[in-house]
C-alpha cells in the first residue's frame, strides 16, 4: 500500500515537472514559434485559441459538475462563469499582444497539476494558497529564463500575469469544482508548506528587483563566462524621483549630481553620438543605448523624442486646447533637458532657437506642474533597502506564525499524554 501511495505522489510531480520543463523549453523557440503561427493563421490566432480553450474548459467542467457528479448548486455554476469571464477579459485585454494569452493556458494546466500533486501533502483549503504560490515561483523563473536567453527579457508585468494564470485556475476549483478535503480546519503543516513557498517567492522577487545593471557589472566581473548578461536588457532598475520647481517632477536612474558630472564631462563624446545618429533609426538607437547600460544617452533621446512629438502635435492642431496641452509638454520636457541634459544638448543638434522657444511660450502658463513619463515605473519611488526591508518584515511574519502554530501542536501533543 506504502509503495502504491509512493508511485502515485512520485507520478503527480513528474507530471508538474514535465509541465514546468515544457513552458521553460518554449521560451527560447517563443519567437520562432510566434513568427510560424503568424504567418500561418495571423497573430490574433493565439487570442482565439485562449478564447477557444476558456469555452471548452467551461463546458467541460459544466458537463462533469452537472452529470458525473450531479452538483445542483448554482453558486458553483456562477463562480465556473466568473472565473471564465475574466479569463476572457484579460484575453480581450491583451489583444494587441495575443500571444501574452497563451500564459493563461500554460499556467491553467500547470494549476491543475499542482493541485493533484499538493492533494498528497495538504488536506485543508491551503491547498489552493500552496498551488498557487508554486505556481508563481515557476514564474518568475520562466521570466527570469526569458531574461537570459538572447532577444528577449524580464518583465516584471509578465511575472504579474503568470500569478494570476496560476491564482485564476486555483479560485476556479476552489468556489467552481470544490472538491471534498480531509480536513475543515488548518493543519499546522499546510501552513509551513506555504511559509516556505511564501518566503520562496519574497526572496526570488527581491533578488531579481535588486539584479540592477550595476549589479549585473560587478558579479560578471568575478564570473566571467556570464559576461553576455551585460548586454541584456536590465532585468530591475530603482530610479529616482526628481522634483524641480520650475518643471515640476521627472524621473531618472541617475541622481541630480550624476546628471550633472556626465552632462559637464561627457557633452562633447555624447554630443557627437547623438549627431551621427541623427538621421538613423530611433528604436534601433535604443536598443543600441539601453537605460540600464547607458542611462545618460537613452534618457537624454527619450526626452527629446517626447519633447518634439509633442511639439509637432502641437502646430498640426487648429485646436488651441490641443495646442496649449502639447506646447506645455513640449515646454518643459525641454526645460528638462536644458538644465539637466544642457551641455550635451547644445553640442547635439537638437536645441531650440529662440523663435521656437518663443512661439512654445506663448500659449501656455510655466507655472502649470509637470510630471515627466520619461523613465516613470513601478519601483520609480522604491529603492533597494526599503524593499528588502519589507521582505525581511514579511519573513520575521511568517516565522512568528510558525513558531505560534508550532506551539498549539506541542500544547496539544502534551495533553494527550496527561
Amino acid at each position: 500500500m506504502t509503495s502504491i501511495k509512493t508511485h502515485k505522489i512520485a507520478l503527480s510531480w513528474l507530471w508538474v515537472t514535465l509541465c514546468a520543463l515544457a513552458i521553460f523549453f518554449t521560451v527560447p523557440l517563443a519567437r520562432k514559434i510566434q513568427t510560424l503561427v503568424t504567418t500561418l493563421a495571423g497573430r490574433s490566432f493565439f487570442g482565439y485559441f485562449v478564447l477557444f480553450a476558456t469555452a471548452a474548459t467551461f463546458l467541460v467542467l459544466g458537463y462533469i459538475l452537472y452529470f458525473r457528479l450531479n452538483i445542483r448548486a448554482i453558486s458553483n455554476y456562477i463562480w465556473l462563469v466568473l472565473i471564465s469571464a475574466i479569463y476572457v477579459y484579460f484575453t480581450l485585454k491583451l489583444w494587441a499582444n495575443p500571444e501574452e494569452a497563451i500564459h493563461f493556458i500554460q499556467y491553467g494546466l500547470l494549476g491543475f497539476f499542482l493541485f493533484r500533486a499538493f492533494h498528497h501533502h495538504i488536506g485543508d483549503k491551503n491547498i489552493y494558497f500552496a498551488a498557487f504560490l508554486l505556481g508563481t515561483l515557476i514564474g518568475t523563473f520562466d521570466e527570469i529564463l526569458q531574461w537570459i536567453v538572447p532577444g528577449r527579457y524580464f518583465d516584471l508585468r509578465d511575472v504579474g500575469l503568470n500569478a494570476l494564470s496560476s491564482g485564476l485556475f486555483q479560485i476556479l476549483l476552489w468556489k467552481g469544482v470544490r472538491p471534498k478535503l480531509p480536513y475543515d480546519k488548518i493543519q499546522p503543516k499546510s501552513i509551513k508548506i506555504i511559509s516556505v513557498l511564501l518566503a520562496a517567492n519574497l526572496l526570488l522577487l527581491g533578488l531579481c528587483l535588486s539584479n540592477t545593471p550595476q549589479r549585473v557589472k560587478k558579479y560578471t566581473k568575478v564570473l566571467p563566462f556570464l559576461s553576455g548578461l551585460k548586454n541584456q536588457e536590465a532585468m530591475s532598475e530603482f530610479k529616482f524621483k526628481h522634483r524641480d520647481l520650475d518643471i515640476g517632477i521627472f524621473y531618472s536612474r541617475l541622481t541630480l549630481e550624476e546628471l550633472k558630472n556626465i552632462d559637464q564631462y561627457r557633452a562633447e563624446e555624447f554630443g557627437d553620438i547623438l549627431r551621427n545618429w541623427q538621421t538613423k533609426d530611433y528604436a534601433e538607437y535604443l536598443r543600441i543605448f539601453p537605460g540600464g547600460v547607458a542611462p545618460f544617452l537613452h534618457e537624454i533621446r527619450v526626452h527629446i523624442f517626447r519633447r518634439d512629438k509633442r511639439l509637432e502635435r502641437a502646430l498640426s492642431s487648429d485646436d488651441k486646447v490641443i495646442q496649449r496641452e502639447n506646447f506645455l509638454i513640449a515646454y518643459k520636457e525641454n526645460l528638462i533637458l536644458e538644465k539637466y541634459f544642457g551641455q550635451t544638448l547644445e553640442r547635439s543638434p537638437y536645441g531650440w532657437d529662440e523663435s521656437i522657444k518663443t512661439q512654445v511660450l506663448a500659449p501656455i502658463d510655466t507655472e502649470t506642474p509637470y510630471e515627466s513619463p520619461v523613465s516613470a515605473g513601478v519601483w520609480a519611488t522604491m529603492n533597494e533597502r526599503v524593499t528588502w526591508i519589507i521582505i525581511a518584515v514579511c519573513l520575521v511574519i511568517l516565522l512568528a506564525i510558525n513558531l505560534y502554530f508550532a506551539q498549539i501542536v506541542k500544547t496539544q501533543d502534551k495533553k494527550k499524554y496527561i
